[in-house]
């Protein structure tokens, strides 16, 4: 039971972590070329959830490497 609370929170922390390196990513991007003018707030949503998604698939790529990483001690 502990080694799934542990397992969670370090999913939590590296969700969090990526999430917020891909927000500071996509800060820099400059999509007002693609957004119409005055949605300012849509743009800013938009940024918020590519940032999530795109923190989400970092995120979820770095679990199953740890997690298939560590399976690969029942191999030996």
């Amino acid at each position: 039971m502990f080694q799934l609370g542990v397992h969670a929170l370090i999913s939590i922390i590296i969700y969090l972590i990526t999430i917020g390196l891909s927000f500071q990513i996509m800060k820099s991007v400059r999509i007002e070329n693609i957004i119409r003018k005055n949605k300012v707030f849509e743009a800013q949503l938009f940024l918020i959830f590519v940032a999530i998604a795109l923190g989400f698939l970092v995120g979820n790529f770095f679990i199953t490497l740890i997690d298939t990483s560590m399976q690969l001690s029942n191999f030996f």
